[in-house]
């Protein structure tokens, strides 16, 4: 049997993943309750290295994470694997073909979708090759500036060896995963065996090394129905509501596990007059204020603290929606603000297809639903509204009458009907408040990241 060490790469796919991939790599995208990078360690019994844009590695390297050409060198000096399993995270949440690819490795597999490779084995005596390519592509995308500016193409990275099979269920754009979030939580639930892993949430580094934070320790899950919670409103079997360690539901909580799980991690704090709807997960430490309504299809990051309505929707850590408003078909990034009263549209009234601009033109998602997508350290003011399909950059700021503009880029000010700025470096200030709030240091992985981007 090949012993092979999981990497996971970056190419010219990663322009499909803004607003959110401005900041943080394909790999760290939640869909369900574990992202790419979870899953491949878990299935492969290792820690994939970790071969993306460069000026995210010093941040990935400050979580502990294995990254860059270097690190899959060392390891293949080593002598102690057989080859690579050169993976893009685009293969996303399915299990079945992630494990699929690992029991047909002996095959030597080369497969691709129609914007590029998914999956090869690649034996020691062709990685070097592989990873001259790589690190070739990457520095010449670095150069020509498209990690920071939508109007420069990404420049495209082609295997050095061609690809035998090609695959269509893998990730295409970021509006792919808010659709597959009810299949994933509910296959996660699956394989995790009833114990949440140890997390390393991007960009969280805690302020004291020494204290296991609830977000970052393993947990197990138990199911209410063992718990004694006879209090819980419960439609569908209560062998399907999932509890952590610490978890304070107030008495009369309405969960609906008809159409799937509730999965509440450690020290889950939901107070009175909630409705959850599954499937639904809730990372730990996270707040549901009195009155809150959460449809199914929704997966919570850790130390989340919403209210209000939210349907269908993801957001990612430490993100805050903490006042009535509506959010649906939506997908946030760490670090964001929403305002009082934000609200987005996530269907037309001609219900149509929506179109989605990410930076290079709108496309057609072929989707009736699609919400907000909102980069990492986005903020809004109360009452802002947002069309179907709008995309927010990395650090925006909206405020301002009427509807925002449909594609805002990085750094927006405003409406984006202006060339107004927001000052990175203000900006920057912020984000090291906001997350000293949160027990988590600003460090120089982030400002190189904020750099980078301006």
């Amino acid at each position: 049997m090949l012993r092979l060490l999981p990497v996971l790469f970056e190419d010219h796919t990663v322009a499909g993943f803004r607003p959110l991939a401005w900041s943080m790599p394909v790999s760290e995208l939640r869909c369900g309750i574990l992202n790419p990078r979870e899953r491949v360690a878990r299935i492969c019994g290792r820690e994939p290295v970790l071969l993306q844009r460069g000026f995210l590695d010093t941040l990935a390297g400050e979580l502990g994470h294995a990254v860059g050409v270097a690190a899959v060198r060392e390891v293949m000096a080593g002598g102690e694997v057989d080859g690579v399993l050169w993976l893009s995270p685009r293969v996303g949440a399915d299990w079945t073909y992630l494990v699929d690819v690992c029991a047909r490795a002996e095959t030597g597999l080369r497969e691709a979708d129609v914007d590029g490779l998914l999956a090869a084995v690649v034996m020691a005596g062709d990685v070097e090759g592989w990873l001259e390519s790589w690190q070739t592509w990457e520095r010449t995308a670095a150069g020509s500036g498209c990690w920071r500016d939508p109007a420069v193409a990404v420049p495209a990275w082609t295997a050095p060896e061609p690809h035998t099979k090609v695959v269509t269920a893998a990730w295409r754009r970021m509006w792919d995963l808010v659709p597959a979030t009810a299949r994933a939580i509910t296959a996660d639930l699956q394989h995790l065996d009833g114990v949440l892993p140890e997390r390393r949430i991007w960009g969280a580094v805690p302020q004291d090394d020494a204290r296991p934070e609830t977000w970052m320790a393993a947990s197990p899950l138990r199911r209410a129905s063992e718990m004694g919670r006879q209090d819980l409103v419960t439609a569908g079997d209560p062998a399907h509501v999932w509890l952590g360690p610490g978890c304070r539901l107030a008495a009369g909580t309405a969960i609906d596990v008809t159409a799937g799980p509730v999965i509440l991690a450690a020290d889950v704090r939901v107070l009175p007059h909630c409705y959850l709807e599954g499937p639904l997960f809730v990372g730990p430490g996270s707040l549901i204020k009195a009155g809150t309504t959460i449809y199914g299809e929704t997966s919570l990051g850790a130390v989340n603290k919403v209210a209000g309505e939210i349907g269908e929707s993801t957001f990612l850590d430490f993100a805050n929606k903490q006042h009535e408003g509506f959010i649906g078909h939506a997908y946030l990034g760490s670090w964001c603000n929403l305002g009082a009263l934000t609200t987005n549209s996530d269907l037309k009234n001609t219900y149509g297809t929506i179109r989605v601009d990410l930076g290079q033109g709108a496309e057609d998602s072929g989707l009736r639903f699609v919400g907000l997508m909102m980069g990492e350290h986005g903020k809004t003011a109360i009452g802002t509204m947002f069309n179907t399909g709008t995309t927010v950059g990395f650090a925006g700021n909206v405020f301002g009458a009427g509807f925002p503009g449909k594609c805002l880029p990085s750094w927006t000010w405003g409406d984006g009907g202006s060339d107004d700025r927001y000052d990175p470096q203000r900006a920057l200030a912020t984000a090291r408040t906001v997350m000293e709030r949160r027990g988590c240091c600003l460090t120089a992985g982030h400002e190189i990241i904020f750099k980078a981007l301006s």
